[in-house]
């Protein structure tokens, strides 16, 4: 996957449009196109504002690393790749809220 497709992919994953995402790192809707479409490449300052926004690895954004699977600095949010199923979304659903109940269980007896 080339870095113009794995941007578009971030961008689309989060409902983006190309001006939020041009005004959020300091560039124009017309360069998000052209990186996306693989008719520029961006400075180095401009990549690494765009791997900060996504919280992603240079490696990722560059195709050298496969999976786009990472949770947000917070832990609010995990991103999943897309060849996984419904059934795997539940499952993974059904084992985050169990270690949440578990979490919240054991702050109520004291453990920390």
């Amino acid at each position: 996957m080339t870095f113009g497709e794995r941007l578009y992919e971030l961008r689309d994953s989060r409902f983006l449009s190309k001006t939020k995402l041009a005004e959020a790192i300091g560039t124009s809707r017309q360069m998000i196109g052209r990186y996306e479409d693989g008719s520029a490449v961006p400075n180095i300052l401009t990549f690494t504002a765009l791997a900060d926004y996504f919280n992603v690895s240079a490696d990722y954004l560059l195709g050298r690393q496969g999976t786009s699977m990472f949770y947000d600095k917070d832990k609010s949010c995990l991103f999943m790749p897309k060849e996984l199923t419904n059934e795997d979304y539940d499952t993974l659903t059904s084992v985050a809220n169990g270690l949440l109940e578990r979490r919240i269980k054991e702050s109520k007896q004291g453990k920390p």
